[in-house]
C-alpha cells in the first residue's frame, strides 16, 4: 500500500517522490510517531502538574474558579489579594473546583507554541542540511541537469525533506483540536491557526533552502547558524510588546501573533507565553489591523505570500547558475517598492483614539518612529547589497566585453539593468524608490519645518552611507580570495559597527557639547550623540561622504581595468600572472 502511494507521488513530482522515498521507511515512521506521542504525553504532564493541589493552594491559584469571600483575612499585606475569582473552593467531597476551560486554554496554547518552534526550526534545520549535503557531495549538480523546473525542485524539498517531521505534528492534531474545543475555542479558529503556521513553514522553508544556497561555504554549520537564527527570531518575535513602531512588521512573521485573538473571544485575560501587550491598539496606515484576529491572519497571510515569492525568484535564478546574484537589477525595483509599503505602514500609527482626523494632524508620527525605521531601512539594504552585488568572475566577464560591437549599446541602460555589471547604481536607484514614500512622510508627519528639515538631512546621511557600504562591497568581492563574501560581510559588519564602540570607548557620548560629537554623523547612528546640528554641518558630511563614494567609485574603476587587462593578456599567451 505504501508502495502503491509512493508511486502515485512520483507521477505528480518526481521530486517529491525521490525525497521521501528514501525517508518513508517503516522504521522510520515508528520512530517519529513514537518521538510525537512522547512529546505530547510530557506536555500532558507539564501542565497537569500545574493543577494546584488542597494540601498546597487553599486560598488563591489560577485554576481555581471560586469567588473571595466577603470576610476573608488571608491576603497578605504587602501584595495584596490576587484575582478575586481565583480562590480556591471545594465541593461536597473536599476537591478543590477546577477552571478546567482556562487550563484546556493554557494547553491549547502550549501546544501551538510548542507546534510553531517544532515545525519551524527543526523543519529548517533538516532542509538546510539536506541541501548542504547535496551540494557537498555533488548531486545538487546532477539535479540542476534534471528536466523538472525549479518550482516543481523546490516544491519536492518543502514537501518531502521534512515528511517524518509533518507525520510527528499531523500526531498531535486530534489532541491539540480536542484541547481547542475544550477551551471553548471555536474549530475555525483552530483551522486559521494552521494556516498561519503553513504559510509560516513555507515562508521560512524557502529562506532556508537560499540561505543554503548562498551560504556553502559555511559547510556543516549551515544547518545550525540558520536554524538558530530562525529559532532567536521567533524567541524574540514570541515575547516582543506591540510598539506601535515599524518593528512590529517583524513581529507579523511570528503565527502567534494570532493566538491572543481565541483567548480574547472567551473573556479570560491572556498574555502568557507570549508577551505582544495591547495587540488591539495595532495599527497599520491608521488602519484597525488588531481591532479583529481576521485583519491580522489576512495581512499575516499576505505578508507570508509576498515573500515567499521573492525568495522562490531567487531560488530560480541561484539553482540554475550558482554565479549570478539573488535578484536581477529590474527585480529588485519591485522588491524595493513592496518592502517600503509594510514598514511604513506600521511607522505611521496614532496612539489615541481620536480617529482619522487626528491621525492627519498628528506632527508627531514620524518623529517618534524616524529613527526605529532607518535602522530597518539600513538592514533592508544591507541584505539587497548582498543579493545584488556579483561575483568578480562575472564583472571580470563583462569589463573584457562592456563595448559589444552593436550600434545600440547602451552603458547607462546596462548599468540599470544588465545582470553583470556592478550594482552600484542599482542599489542609488531602489534608494530613490525607498526614499520618496520615506521623504513624503516626513513632510506631512514631521512635525514642525525646523524638525522636518532635520529628519530629511539624516534621511539623505543614510543614504549616502548606504551608498558607500555598496561601493566598498562590490569593491571587496574582487578579492582573489575564495572566501571574498565572507571578507565583504565582515569588513562591511567592521565598518558599521567599530566606529560607533570607539566613541562610545572615548566618553564622547558624555560631551554632546563638544567639538567631536559630530563624528556620530559618520555612523550609522547619526542621531544619537549629536543633537540639532546646523545645515551647514549637514552640507559639509555630505561632501566629505560623496568623497569617499567617489574615491571608492574611482578604485572601482581602476581595478576592474587592471584585472580585465591582466585577464586579456592571459588569454593572448602574454603573460602569466
Amino acid at each position: 500500500m505504501l508502495e502503491n502511494w509512493l508511486d502515485r507521488i512520483g507521477e505528480w513530482n518526481p521530486q517529491v517522490w525521490r525525497e521521501v522515498k528514501g525517508r518513508l521507511k517503516y522504521k522510520n515512521i515508528a520512530i517519529a510517531s513514537a518521538v510525537s506521542l512522547i512529546c505530547q504525553f510530557f506536555l500532558y504532564l507539564y501542565y497537569r502538574s500545574l493543577l494546584p493541589v488542597f494540601q498546597h493552594y487553599k486560598d488563591f491559584h489560577r485554576y481555581c474558579i471560586g469567588t473571595r469571600p466577603k470576610n476573608f483575612q488571608g491576603c497578605p499585606i504587602d501584595h495584596g489579594c490576587p484575582n478575586s475569582n481565583t480562590f480556591c473552593v471545594t465541593d461536597k467531597i473536599g476537591n478543590l473546583i477546577i477552571n478546567w476551560q482556562l487550563w484546556w486554554q493554557d494547553f491549547f496554547v502550549g501546544i501551538s507554541v510548542f507546534a510553531m518552534f517544532a515545525l519551524l526550526v527543526a523543519g529548517s534545520y533538516i532542509l538546510i542540511r539536506d541541501l548542504s549535503k547535496e551540494e557537498g557531495s555533488g548531486s545538487l549538480n546532477l539535479i540542476r541537469l534534471s528536466p523538472q523546473s525549479g518550482q516543481n525542485i523546490w516544491l519536492g524539498k518543502l514537501l518531502g525533506v521534512p515528511i517524518l517531521l509533518y507525520i510527528a505534528v499531523a500526531l498531535a492534531i486530534p489532541l491539540y483540536v480536542f484541547a481547542g474545543l475544550s477551551g471553548d475555542i471555536s474549530l475555525t479558529e483552530i483551522i486559521s491557526f494552521w494556516v498561519l503556521l503553513i504559510g509560516a513553514a513555507a515562508f521560512f522553508y524557502s529562506g532556508s533552502l537560499l540561505f543554503s544556497l548562498f551560504t556553502s561555504w559555511f559547510s556543516g554549520f549551515q544547518s545550525w547558524l540558520g536554524s538558530g537564527a530562525i529559532l532567536g527570531f521567533l524567541y524574540i518575535a514570541n515575547f516582543q510588546d506591540i510598539e506601535n513602531s515599524p518593528w512590529d512588521w517583524l513581529t507579523l512573521f511570528c503565527p502567534s501573533i494570532l493566538l491572543p485573538y481565541f483567548i480574547s473571544q472567551t473573556d479570560t485575560p491572556y498574555n502568557y507565553p507570549f508577551s505582544h501587550g495591547e495587540i488591539q491598539s495595532w495599527q497599520w496606515f491608521h488602519l484597525p489591523l488588531g481591532h479583529t484576529g481576521l485583519g491580522v491572519a489576512i495581512l499575516a497571510l499576505l505578508n507570508y505570500a509576498l515573500w515567499t515569492y521573492w525568495i522562490g525568484e531567487a531560488l530560480n535564478r541561484r539553482f540554475r547558475n550558482p554565479q549570478t546574484t539573488m535578484l536581477s537589477k529590474q527585480q529588485s525595483y519591485l522588491f524595493t517598492a513592496c518592502w517600503i509599503i509594510f514598514p511604513l505602514g506600521f511607522a505611521l500609527q496614532s496612539l489615541g483614539d481620536e480617529g482619522l482626523s487626528k491621525f492627519i494632524h498628528d506632527s508627531h508620527v514620524i518623529p517618534d518612529n524616524l529613527d526605529y525605521f532607518l535602522v530597518l531601512h539600513l538592514i533592508f539594504f544591507l541584505g539587497l547589497i548582498a543579493a545584488l552585488s556579483p561575483q568578480r568572475q562575472t564583472l571580470l566577464d563583462w569589463a573584457r566585453y562592456q563595448h559589444p560591437k552593436v550600434t545600440n549599446y547602451s552603458l547607462l541602460k546596462d548599468l540599470i539593468s544588465g545582470h553583470k555589471t556592478p550594482s552600484i547604481l542599482a542599489i542609488a536607484i531602489n534608494l530613490i524608490i525607498a526614499s520618496i514614500p520615506i521623504a513624503i512622510a516626513i513632510l506631512v508627519w514631521g512635525g514642525d519645518f525646523p524638525q522636518k528639515q532635520e529628519e530629511l538631512w539624516y534621511l539623505m546621511l543614510y543614504e549616502t552611507i548606504i551608498l558607500i557600504y555598496a561601493a566598498l562591497a562590490q569593491l571587496l568581492l574582487l578579492m582573489p580570495s575564495p572566501k571574498r563574501g565572507l571578507w565583504a560581510a565582515a569588513t562591511i559588519t567592521g565598518v558599521m559597527t567599530f566606529p560607533p564602540l570607539i566613541l562610545i570607548l572615548l566618553s564622547i557620548l558624555y560631551y554632546p557639547e563638544s567639538d567631536w560629537s559630530s563624528l556620530w554623523l559618520f555612523t550609522v547612528l547619526p542621531g544619537y550623540g549629536f543633537e540639532s546640528p546646523s545645515p551647514t554641518l549637514f552640507i559639509q558630511l555630505l561632501a566629505v561622504e560623496g568623497i569617499i563614494f567617489g574615491v571608492l567609485i574611482w578604485r572601482l574603476v581602476v581595478q576592474l581595468r587592471r584585472l580585465s587587462a591582466s585577464q586579456s593578456k592571459i588569454m593572448f599567451g602574454e603573460k602569466k600572472i
